[in-house]
């Protein structure tokens, strides 16, 4: 009996961060070209769980430690999940509303695409709405030009039986431009969520 109420004790003084993780949300500011800009939107939510528990946290001698040192775990949720918490509050209507009653940190991962550059953000606020730390991936079109020039080889037989070559070279034109579009790929929230979790520091 005193085994099952030190437990229950131990339970109830667990210390946990938790961490709510909103969808990826995509801004398509494409106006001539199209440019592939479809990923699952979940894919951030599955990158911070496997990730969650790499960050540092704040101790009492002044310094960093990893954060299972400090905490006994680390809940990470998305909107699926959340709702069996925190049922009293809609979290697809505004996800960081509900982050910030519930005492929660807030991740939000924003992409966006231009005909010429595609950007992955990635923001950790802490429970007060303060970043904590941000992250950014990014790919560029790349542009390549292609020289394009008339080129004529003409072989010529002496009498004697030797042969000339010559190469003549024509007027130069305009070069064509052949543009390797931007994609968005699983690499880049890869990269963005590695960079977020791996160099946060969190201070409490």
């Amino acid at each position: 009996m005193i085994t099952l109420v030190s437990l229950f004790l131990g339970l109830a003084q667990a210390e946990t961060l938790d961490f709510y993780v909103a969808p990826i949300r995509v801004y398509d500011r494409t106006q001539t070209k199209q440019i592939e800009s479809v990923i699952d939107h979940e894919f951030a939510f599955t990158l911070s769980s496997a990730y969650s528990t790499s960050f540092k946290v704040s101790n009492d001698r002044g310094t960093y430690s990893p954060v299972l040192m400090e905490f006994d775990d680390v809940h990470v949720y998305n909107d699926k999940t959340v709702r069996y918490y925190h049922g009293d509050c809609d979290y697809r209507l505004d996800p960081m509303k509900c982050a910030y009653e519930n005492g929660q940190f807030f991740i939000e991962t924003v992409v966006t695409v231009d005909d010429n550059q595609l950007t992955v953000r990635m923001t950790m606020y802490d429970p007060q709405l303060q970043v904590v730390n941000s992250s950014l991936s990014t790919e560029e079109m790349v542009v390549n030009w292609i020289k394009q020039q008339e080129v004529t080889n003409i072989q010529t037989t002496q009498r004697d039986g030797t042969k000339t070559n010559l190469t003549h070279h024509g007027l130069e034109r305009h070069p064509l431009k052949w543009e390797i579009p931007h994609h968005l790929l699983e690499k880049h929230i890869r990269e963005a969520a590695t960079e977020l979790w791996l160099g946060a520091k969190i201070t409490l």
